[in-house]
């Protein structure tokens, strides 16, 4: 049978938890055990050639969020305070005495349970039973509109049997304001999916699996559940066997187990643990009730909803949950668990963002940072703000303490409605804006003290249709950020950021005994990575590259932090290959920053490189960099003014001349009348006005004898494809085209190294082509490079990189399109490479 969590061995790896000295000192084989943490130590040779590692990779991922400390509960504590007021003693002692409930007082335990099963499958009948049966005669009655019912699923049909052993053997199906049965396919059994279901419980055999194994499937079943029920606090399962009963519990700050009860010794506890499971009270089953659905009864499904908060004086709002746009939310079981709800106002109508999250408590509340920023142009603004909604000590025992556990406090935000997350952009000119904007509101925010640290794709929001200059995109999610003048946070609190958008920096603080605070220079190189995720990963509106989207995700895959930095120093020194939708303006743009943002890297890795320093020198030094580079947002800001500018000028110039229908022109050239067609306004919404454009040529008449002897000349203005390249504008003449200036492959480099020794400024390519369309390696280039063997980074190996030399071909300046900028003398300097 496939290999699942239930049956892995006892010596499963724990995921090692991964802190500055651990990294610092852990040999490289050992960062990698996680990968095999949940392989069993015999391969099933009947495992599902699909299903099998399938399973396996989810227990994976699961073992790396979870950590190696398991914490376990008092015995106590959940004897007498665990659901202690659900039902009282004298209800308990009757039903243990009656005959029905199974339970022989005389022997001490359930007649039902066989006491030594030689296989599980003799025990899901008999604990099915039991818990049904204690449900049905001590389990509250539910409301209208609810209900409860237990399915066993070894009884019913697996939806997908391949992955039976991912689904829990007993499910408590429920209906109510909070649940729905989804489509047919999100369900594990028929009509039956982790959308209606209010806790699971799973069985074993006493003594055949560990803790570990325990945890594995347990918080597989609850990341489920956390996507399915968006409204979840926190969840709960059991794992019973034929001797003793276990509660396990997930919640933003962690997980934790009550010890293994004894169901025949301790009846009363057992039965409080199923009937808090199976409570009609969704807050008990861990559901935050301020959010509620309105159910169909027929299909199942939420037909309208409402959230509720407080407005802006303070007073209490329900607001109505927009149907026609789902929550967003992250997939984590542990950590901000951020939660977004579109929804109206119950009076205007007007649109709202509310972020649910929970942060660590003692830490700033983002509150007091949206308050600094009111008025900020570029940031999200705050409608309401309200705190301790819940929590995540409330559900532990009292005086709880481990280590690493730290107290999550939920808050709630109400924010104005602002447009889609920049991915979603429709036009060149809208996407560059929208960043520029951002780039400007987080200027401001430094102005007023405010460090953001955790600038990603996800945070920058599309501004709303026709938003002013400044509010074309807004920077969101204030929560992570910092007071610049609180320097012991800002040096304590690494690591900060999601991986893909984290600075090379902050990847390799790990290695310092005193590491370096966290700057704006580490915010800016996350700007960059969001450039890189859009000019890189999309060849237009909607279209994304495979091999970079394979590329780009592996930065969040890969274990090895220091690995993640190196393989990201890819992006700030090496030649990319950008597709020809986005432009000369949008390559020369990413150009000019990747210099910039490099440029400041090899500064930084100057110090980290330097042996003759103090562990305090080399942090002073690396933070010195910051506060001489305080205007960089300046510059930066210019260049994208600078490529905004480009890009309505090849707009304007890629409005072609047209002619009326009876002209001789239209008649001799149906075809090429055709292809200069303009886009339409809906499709690049963001283009200039029209009256920022060049004006088009007059046409002629169809008796006209300049049109009639011109045919040759527009034939040459033939526009290229919109697919290929629609914002392009035609060239004026024929002329030989470089190989500096065609589109390069689209396989760039892509390796894990370290760096190299010093090699020629990046910045000297750019004086010698003052706008390039970056190319990858050839073999011509991987023979000169003259590096030895490498780690290679998606199957490329760093002997393909070339040198940082000058091209051999060269444009011919004095064919240069008119819209090119000037060359500029600067200055070359030698750099090094950073690790």
């Amino acid at each position: 049978m496939p290999c699942s969590g239930k049956d892995l061995c006892s010596n499963a790896q724990p995921r090692i938890h991964w802190t500055r000295s651990r990294a610092r000192a852990a040999p490289g084989n050992e960062r990698e055990l996680v990968s095999s943490s949940t392989s069993p130590s015999v391969v099933d040779v009947t495992e599902d050639p699909v299903a099998g590692p399938h399973m396996r990779k989810l227990r994976a991922e699961i073992a790396l969020e979870l950590g190696e400390e398991i914490q376990i509960v008092s015995e106590e504590w959940t004897h007498s305070r665990l659901y202690a007021d659900l039902v009282d003693d004298h209800a308990l002692d009757s039903y243990l005495s009656s005959a029905v409930s199974g339970y022989r007082q005389d022997e001490q335990r359930w007649a039902k349970l066989p006491q030594k099963p030689s296989e599980v499958a003799e025990l899901y009948g008999p604990i099915f039973d039991i818990v049904s049966h204690i449900i049905s005669e001590l389990g509250e009655p539910c409301g209208e509109g609810a209900t409860w019912v237990v399915v066993n699923s070894h009884t019913s049909r697996f939806t997908q049997p391949k992955f039976k052993s991912l689904c829990p053997d007993m499910s408590i199906k429920a209906t109510g304001p909070s649940f729905q049965r989804r489509m047919d396919k999100d369900d594990y059994l028929d009509g039956v999916g982790y959308g209606n279901v209010a806790s699971v419980v799973d069985v074993r055999l006493q003594g055949r699996s560990n803790d570990f194994d325990q945890a594995i499937q347990a918080g597989f079943y609850c990341r489920q559940i956390y996507m399915r029920q968006p409204n979840r606090n926190f969840v709960r399962s059991l794992v019973i066997t034929e001797h003793s009963v276990r509660m396990l519990h997930y919640d933003r700050s962690g997980f934790y187990f009550t010890p293994l009860i004894n169901i025949h010794n301790n009846p009363r506890t057992f039965i409080r643990l199923v009937l808090g499971l199976s409570s009609p009270d969704e807050s008990v089953l861990g559901l935050d009730t301020s959010i509620q659905w309105t159910i169909n009864p027929a299909t199942g499904t939420k037909t309208a909803g409402i959230i509720k908060s407080i407005d802006a004086d303070g007073q209490p709002i329900t607001y109505n949950l927009d149907m026609g746009r789902p929550p967003f939310y992250r997939g984590d079981v542990f950590g901000r668990g951020t939660t977004c709800w579109y929804a109206n106002h119950p009076e205007t109508g007007s649109e709202v963002a509310i972020k649910d999250i929970w942060r660590t408590r003692g830490k700033t509340s983002e509150c007091d940072f949206l308050t600094a920023a009111q008025g900020v142009d570029g940031v999200v603004q705050m409608i309401s703000f309200e705190d301790h909604c819940a929590e995540t000590l409330a559900y532990r025992p009292p005086g709880f303490r481990a280590d690493g556990f730290e107290p999550r406090v939920k808050s709630r935000t109400t924010m104005p409605h602002y447009g889609k997350s920049i991915q979603h952009f429709t036009s060149r000119y809208q996407v560059i804006s929208a960043l520029r904007d951002a780039l400007a509101g987080y200027r401001a925010l430094r102005a007023k003290g405010i460090l953001h640290r955790d600038v990603s794709s996800h945070n920058i929001l599309l501004g709303s249709p026709g938003a002013a200059t400044g509010r074309r995109g807004v920077l969101i999610d204030l929560d992570m950020s910092a007071w610049t003048w609180d320097l012991t946070r800002l040096r304590a609190e690494t690591g900060l950021g999601q991986r893909r958008y984290q600075s090379t920096a902050v990847l390799h603080n790990y290695q310092f005994s005193l590491p370096p605070r966290h700057d704006h220079l580490d915010d800016l190189e996350s700007f960059f990575h969001v450039l890189c995720n859009l000019v890189l990963l999309y060849e237009g509106p909607g279209e994304q590259s495979k091999k970079l989207r394979e590329t780009l995700a592996r930065c969040e895959t890969l274990n090895d932090v220091t690995a993640v930095g190196s393989a990201k120093i890819n992006f700030l020194c090496r030649p990319w290959a950008i597709r020809s939708w986005w432009g000369q303006a949008c390559k020369q743009l990413f150009r000019r920053f990747q210099i910039m943002v490099d440029d400041i890297g090899q500064q930084k890795h100057c110090f980290y490189m330097d042996e003759t320093l103090t562990p305090e020198a080399k942090r002073d030094g690396m933070e010195a960099i910051a506060e001489a580079n305080e205007d960089i947002y300046d510059k930066v800001i210019e260049l994208f003014d600078d490529a905004l500018a480009a890009i309505e000028k090849e707009e304007a110039s890629a409005v072609p001349a047209t002619a009326p229908a009876d002209s001789v022109v239209a008649e001799k050239q149906p075809a090429i009348a055709t292809n200069l067609k303009r886009r339409s306004i809906e499709e690049h919404s963001d283009a200039a006005p029209p009256s920022k454009r060049l004006s088009p040529p007059a046409t002629t008449q169809a008796d006209s004898p300049v049109a009639a002897k011109q045919p040759a000349t527009v034939t040459n203005l033939k526009k290229r494809s919109v697919k290929e390249h629609p914002d392009a504008p035609p060239p004026k003449r024929p002329s030989p085209t470089s190989p500096k200036d065609s589109d390069a492959p689209e396989n760039p480099p892509q390796n894990i190294r370290s760096r190299p020794p010093p090699r020629p400024s990046a910045r000297s390519d750019l004086a010698a082509v003052p706008t390039p369309t970056l190319a990858p390696p050839t073999e011509h280039s991987k023979a000169a490079s003259g590096h030895g063997d490498r780690s290679n980074f998606n199957g490329l190996s760093t002997d393909a990189l070339p040198k940082r030399t000058r091209p051999t071909a060269r444009v011919n300046r004095r064919k240069r399109g008119q819209d090119a900028s000037p060359s500029k003398a600067v200055r070359r300097s030698a750099r090094l490479n950073r690790v």
